[in-house]
């Protein structure tokens, strides 16, 4: 069998340039005319001929090899020299199955490390990948859904040449005026930190002192939502544009690894991914260096820092590697796109040794619950990663490159922990206190404005609205939009953690949920003193209007998904 299929993934990639997976038996839709095509385009008896000779050859090796063995006396049967015979086996094989001397298990992704088509498909173990690919047999959109809902979503989204059709989503950006010197990008990917966590917002036990200064001076997201409470879904929405809503995690999907970065339109940029494990976590590694041209990935192999946990080093040490690499850059012509993905922030919670000062705090178990946390070491480890943050800004602002460095830092979700007392009751009633992370863009001598913006705002806008603060031209081609230039803000959201299941959008007023399993829909008024009650009823026209769009945007970013191609 295995003979016979590498047989099919020969023939397969010669006739399509893609390795064998769960697609191809979409042929079978149309068998007549497949089998026709094969017959008439590949020697199939000369390779019928071909598998039965190797599958003989096999067979005479096989058996040589079993008569060879039993023909050997047997000198090591004492009981102790089988346990090691055994344990030998044992670790061969484990280390064959493993693939790697790494924490993570060679994946797929690891394959697609470079750019050329045939150097990724050369890396591939035809029958591994074709199971991979096998859960996720299902496309997950409806064709004739999404362009029902296309004129409201090409609107939304702007779209200058709108094409039914060939369903265009596409919009060129092109801004009034161009830096001198393009701004540096830092990303601060911020593990696990909700809005409810500000000590801005209101929490009494005040553990964000350096996120509360720079949200003061800079421009401070308070209604940025993520789509989906789940850190490789932030990653790949941060990083594509479109919210990660399919079934199962994307970035874990091999039919579609192919996606477009708005990251690739900064041209004249060095371009760092820098996270203190391993890459091969959630298939990043393949996210990252085959979609973005240039991007080098940069990971704990890479650092010469003592691992603290199974998230590898950190988060400390990790900005002092990231401080290394943009003062490296400040004697190039090029300015520098750097994200930063923390980890230290997530159980089990480790306080390094090498912390720079940091002071661990007891506060009583009442206090604690009311300020929304579960536990001591979770407190002290969101205010770990605030420390460490203030280390990194106190080395950057040591540097020449810090001026001309735009700075963003954004929660990859919340959590669902006790209810935050200083909050809105939206934040626990409704649950949003997973979806609800701070945005703080931190470029004092780049931004005009310095204030709190109170629009409503989704992750998958990132990328266009850093893209528009350093004015470089881009093609938009995802579903997010600039915004400090967009008008009906939306942010979507997919709510996982309110019964039942519902995919829905929320603006300044309003939150519309609609089940999932298609049973109906609800409409909250977020600022009401009972945001919990639907108010569909007495809100009609503003239900039946966010109904559409929210439909709309579900189902285009599901297409999407399968259609962001470089």
């Amino acid at each position: 069998m295995t003979v016979l299929f590498y047989v099919f993934d020969f023939a397969n990639y010669g006739y399509t340039q893609q390795r064998i997976d769960i697609t191809v038996f979409s042929l079978l839709e149309n068998f007549t005319i497949s089998l026709g095509m094969i017959w008439e385009s590949y020697p199939v008896i000369w390779l019928i001929i071909f598998v039965i000779g190797v599958c003989y050859l096999f067979i005479i090796i096989h058996n040589r090899m079993v008569s060879v063995t039993l023909m050997i006396p047997q000198r090591y049967n004492k009981k102790y020299q089988k346990t090691i015979q055994l344990i030998c086996a044992s670790l061969f094989y484990l280390f064959a199955f493993w693939g790697t001397l790494s924490q993570y298990m060679l994946l797929w992704s690891d394959a697609f490390f470079s750019r050329n088509s045939f150097v990724s498909a050369l890396a591939l173990n035809p029958v591994l990948y074709f199971y991979d690919t096998t859960t996720f047999q299902e496309a997950d959109f409806d064709i004739d859904r999404v362009r029902k809902f296309y004129p409201l979503v090409s609107s939304y989204l702007d779209v200058e040449t709108p094409d039914i059709n060939n369903l265009n989503y596409n919009r060129n950006i092109n801004p009034d005026s161009n830096f001198t010197n393009d701004p540096n990008v830092v990303i601060i990917f911020m593990e696990s930190i909700g809005l409810n966590r500000m000590g801005l917002m209101g929490n009494p036990l005040n553990p964000t002192p350096v996120l509360d200064s720079l949200s003061s001076n800079g421009a401070f997201f308070s209604k940025f939502y993520i789509p989906w409470v789940s850190t490789s879904r932030s990653v790949f929405t941060m990083l594509t544009g479109v919210p990660d809503v399919a079934r199962r995690t994307s970035s874990r999907n091999p039919i579609i690894r192919d996606q477009y970065s708005i990251i690739s339109q900064f041209k004249d940029y060095d371009k760092y991914y820098m996270i203190g494990g391993s890459a091969s976590w959630a298939n990043i590694r393949s996210l990252v260096t085959y979609n973005i041209k240039g991007m080098r990935l940069v990971e704990m192999e890479d650092f010469d820092r003592p691992r603290v946990d199974v998230w590898g080093i950190s988060d400390l040490d990790l900005f002092r590697e990231a401080n290394n690499i943009l003062r490296e850059s400040e004697n190039s012509k090029k300015s520098i796109f750097t994200i930063i993905q923390t980890a230290g922030n997530h159980r089990p919670y480790t306080i390094p040794n090498d912390n720079e000062g940091f002071k661990i705090k007891s506060v009583e178990k009442g206090a604690l619950k009311s300020a929304g946390f579960k536990s001591i070491e979770q407190f002290n480890a969101i205010r770990l990663l605030d420390h460490s943050i203030g280390k990194f800004f106190k080395m950057a602002s040591e540097s020449s490159y810090f001026d001309n460095t735009v700075f963003v830092l954004f929660g990859d979700h919340g959590t669902a922990d006790p209810k935050a007392e200083h909050m809105k009751a939206d934040d626990y009633d409704l649950k949003l206190r997973s979806y609800n992370v701070p945005l703080i863009i931190y470029a004092p001598k780049i931004l005009d404005s310095l204030k709190e913006i109170t629009t409503a705002s989704g992750l998958a806008d990132l990328m266009p609205t850093i893209a528009g603060i350093c004015r470089i031209p881009y093609l938009n081609k995802t579903m997010g939009r600039d915004i400090f230039k967009s008008k009906n803000n939306l942010a979507f959201i997919v709510n996982k953690k309110m019964s039942p299941s519902s995919y829905g959008v929320i603006n300044n007023e309003f939150y519309l949920r609609v089940f999932r399993d298609g049973s109906g829909m609800e409409l909250h008024n977020i600022k009401d003193i009972n945001p919990a009650e639907d108010v569909k009823e007495i809100y009609k026209e503003m239900a039946d209007s966010l109904k559409k769009i929210a439909d709309g945007l579900y189902e285009t970013s599901k297409y999407m998904l399968y259609h962001n191609n470089n």
